[in-house]
């Protein structure tokens, strides 16, 4: 089953550099786990980004690289929400 960690967060824009640097230590902590990551900024806001980690399996968060690297995007631009999803097959 897939699963889904999706998060909606504003960067400061003075911080864009550094959030671009632990985003990329989040894609290489995911990608050591076989995850997939991808983020999005809204198209009339630089500041409003959504991320999202896919995995399969059991879930890579609690991993000391990943959870650090979440734990550092979070300190740099808090989270407005975050929710984990997984793939459903409706009858």
């Amino acid at each position: 089953m897939r699963n889904l960690l999706i998060t909606r967060r504003t960067v400061p824009l003075d911080r864009l550099e550094e959030y671009a640097e632990s985003w990329a230590r989040l894609c290489a902590a995911a990608s050591a786990h076989g995850c997939q990551a991808w983020l999005f900024r809204r198209t009339d806001h630089e500041d409003r980004f959504i991320e999202f980690v896919e995995w399969s399996g059991a879930s890579p968060l609690a991993d000391d690289a990943l959870g650090s690297a979440l734990r550092e995007l979070d300190m740099i631009g808090p989270p407005h929400d975050s929710d984990t999803w997984e793939e459903t097959s409706l009858p």
